[in-house]
């Protein structure tokens, strides 16, 4: 796949970050009025949860060109990326110090995580995104496997009761390139959304280093009043990355390269039965094909050879519930769920120019079934509750049942609290269960555990100028899944729960409004994810007391926004990121080493050119990293360094 396209420069801006958008702006669910879904069954209010919740808008993320997923998610309290080198790298989220597969990913409620919780976010971009939810804290008790230490869902834009549609392009440093174009239109209480866009980068290495995205998106909303609704969405990404990089991060490889394209159908409906009951399906398809293509001489030879990896996996889902409005504001869902998981894989080598000859293959697929009952309830104005419990029955290992009890008190006028305790687990990865050409299998593993609690206060008492929460949570994970070393003669290896650990920590968020146009958000976490246990029989080299790789103890970030319409926009976002541990593989054995902390300034600005009312145009910049900080998220992989993208966006309504 060789994606092209040759336009010059800029979607730093969709909407203005004026103080008509104020409220689109801030990455804090506690504003007023904020509806959240992905916290419980059934959609609560923000101030109403008895969990943390961030929810990023999409349109104020696209108003400060911020284009990946990840650049947004930064802003999140706990949430740590970690990208190994360029754009396009691998790029995984260790969320309030949980290994990188304990985080639920779904987009429009279909989950996209690999079987075993693992997931790349490299190629997930914000194009036609209306916001990204972010829950914090366990919550296998909604979705089961994967969701340890939070969830991340983002849903596809709606269409908002208006005919509209905008085009963009920017390009600057690296040779980078974006462009996109959506449109969305409304016919009643119905309507659809389409969005197209291309980014593409020469990338930060001297060769082998270019990157090229293409995302489609759509989303059909059918509004039937008080009788239901329903929703079809659509996302397709086909991405092509270089990389010159081996293990230890050395530039050595002219040719390697890897494709990734993934498609994701949800479907969600929705009957209501007068005021007393609802009944909603939702059904979807996540399907990801991956190739990764290389020349090279094999290790102890000086001929190239050809090889080829190819996998193709797929989760396909189905889920049924019904919910009951009962007296004294109490709500009951009761509800099913089905899921497939598959995974198929090749590996293949020839000699150059000729076919390749298929070496080894890998096939495994399992179904879960699950059963939840969730009860939400506000008996009082200043009281809600959440009591909710599921069971998971997986063909490829024993039921487990997760727990959630939680509850939302006004303590006084402008200040609640909130605690919480929940279970949770992750399921094991089918190359851990079964064996592979380097493993023999393990069918006995057990899932790993999750125990959780946490404490909150937030102080809302004038929302319109200033909002002040704080939090600590206190997570046990146990039954940890661990490699471990074959004895002769084929030394093949295999997997056991070996080891415990443990992540306690603060968080701290503020909001402010002092004046009108500006807004700014700021956050700051102190966690301590360690080694607490280990088998005597473990032989890796985490003893306890150990700090777990590439978590931070200390990180914060920074948003400030001031427009005025139809005039400037201004926004810059500091990000930043405190030492941690991790490993050098270039040794062997490979000692453990501390990565230094860093900061990382963002600005964009926005100028109209053409007022909106003649079609609107606008000229667009955004400068990332500003001062050019020298930095690695992993040992020996350089980050990105300044990048300057300047260009526009025509916006007009039909």
């Amino acid at each position: 796949m060789r994606l092209r396209i040759i336009v010059a420069a800029s979607i730093c801006s969709i909407l203005t970050l004026s103080s008509r958008d104020a409220e689109a702006q801030s990455p804090d669910t506690g504003r007023l009025g904020t509806v959240v879904v992905s916290a419980s069954k059934v959609p609560r209010p923000a101030d109403a949860l008895t969990q943390a919740v961030t929810v990023l808008s999409g349109d104020d993320l696209r108003a400060r060109g911020v284009t990946r997923v990840t650049d947004a998610l930064r802003e999140v309290p706990g949430a740590m990326l970690v990208q190994s080198g360029s754009y396009g790298a691998l790029t995984s989220l260790f969320l309030r110090g949980g290994e990188s597969r304990y985080t639920k990913v779904l987009i429009d409620g279909v989950p996209v995580n690999a079987p075993g919780g693992s997931f790349d976010f490299s190629h997930l971009t914000t194009d036609n995104i209306d916001r990204i939810e972010i829950v914090r804290g366990p919550a296998s008790v909604l979705y089961g496997a994967d969701a340890a230490t939070g969830v991340v869902q983002i849903f596809t834009r709606s269409p908002t009761g208006v005919r509209k549609a905008s085009i963009g392009a920017r390009g600057g440093t690296y040779k980078s390139v974006d462009a996109d174009g959506d449109v969305s239109a409304s016919y009643g209480a119905s309507g659809f959304t389409l969005g197209g866009a291309h980014h593409a980068s020469d990338g930060i290495l001297p060769f082998n280093n270019q990157y090229n995205n293409g995302t489609l998106s759509s989303n059909i909303a059918l509004n039937g009043g008080d009788v239901g609704d329903a929703k079809l969405s659509a996302r397709y990404t086909a991405a092509e990355f270089h990389y010159p990089t081996d293990f230890t991060g050395q530039p050595v490889d002219s040719n390697a390269y890897r494709t990734q394209h993934r498609l994701t159908v949800g479907l969600e409906a929705g009957r209501n039965f007068g005021g007393y009951a609802q009944g909603r399906i939702l059904a979807g398809n996540n399907d990801v094909s991956d190739i990764t293509d290389d020349i090279a001489a094999p290790f102890g030879s000086i001929t190239p050879e050809h090889s080829r990896f190819k996998s193709r996996g797929y989760r396909r889902n189905a889920e049924a519930r019904a919910v009951f409005f009962l007296p004294s504001s109490m709500t009951l869902s009761v509800g099913g769920a089905y899921e497939k998981e598959h995974e198929n894989s090749s590996t293949g080598s020839g000699d150059v120019g000729g076919p390749t000859i298929q070496t080894d293959t890998f096939d495994a697929s399992r179904h879960n079934v699950a059963y939840y009952t969730e009860i939400l309830g506000s008996p009082i104005d200043r009281l809600s509750y959440t009591i909710s419990g599921r069971v998971d029955d997986n063909s490829d290992y024993d039921r487990f049942a997760t727990y959630r009890l939680g509850a939302n008190v006004g303590l006084f006028p402008g200040l609640k609290a909130r605690a919480s305790i929940s279970t949770a687990f992750n399921a094991p990865a089918f190359n851990q269960l079964r064996p592979t050409l380097f493993t023999v299998g393990s069918p006995n593993l057990l899932p790993e555990k999750i125990r959780s609690a946490e404490i909150g206060l937030t102080s809302n008492y004038r929302p319109d100028l200033l909002r002040i929460s704080v939090g600590y949570f206190n997570q046990r994970f146990s039954d940890l899944i661990q490699f471990v070393n074959g004895p002769p003669p084929d030394f093949k290896g295999s997997f056991d729960n070996l080891s415990a650990a443990s992540s306690n920590g603060f968080e701290t968020e503020l909001t402010v409004m002092p004046i009108a146009n500006f807004r700014g958000t700021a956050s700051y976490t102190i966690v301590r994810p360690h080694v607490t246990e280990v088998d005597p029989t473990y032989e890796g080299s985490d003893r306890p007391g150990d700090a777990l790789l590439r978590r931070p103890t200390h990180s914060a970030s920074l948003t400030l926004s001031y427009g005025r319409a139809g005039s400037f926009d201004l926004g810059t976002a500091v990000s930043y990121v405190g030492k941690r541990p991790d490993m050098d593989f270039s040794q062997f054995p490979s000692p453990r080493v501390t990565l230094p902390a860093y900061t990382k300034f963002d600005l964009s600005a926005e100028i109209p050119i053409v007022r909106q009312a003649l079609g609107g145009f606008s000229l667009t910049a955004r400068v990332e990293n500003l001062f050019d900080k020298r930095y690695e998220d992993v040992l020996n992989f350089p980050a990105p360094g300044r990048a300057i993208l300047i260009g526009g966006r025509a916006s007009s309504s039909f």
